[in-house]
């Protein structure tokens, strides 16, 4: 549901930006979150691989389905 005329304007001047600045804020935040998620659980894989706690295989097989998923989070938060 999208802001009337009168609404963005009240948003504007109470807080002086537009409402789009937010929610571009917002998304930006959602991804930030995403890939610093997305990064540490690639690096707590290597740990595991690197200590021998964690096959290659199993380590190779969940990098591949971090990066999809960081992949397909960001399309939907983006769109």
């Amino acid at each position: 549901m999208s802001m009337s005329g009168a609404q963005a304007a009240a948003f504007q001047a109470a807080g002086g930006f537009p409402a789009s600045t937010s929610y571009l804020f917002f998304v930006g935040v959602a991804v930030a979150i995403i890939f610093m998620w997305g990064a540490w659980a690639i690096w707590s894989c290597y740990r595991g691989w690197a200590t021998g706690n964690l096959d290659r295989t199993i380590a190779s097989t969940s990098l591949v389905r971090i990066l999809l998923l960081c992949m397909i989070l960001t399309t939907f938060v983006l769109s």
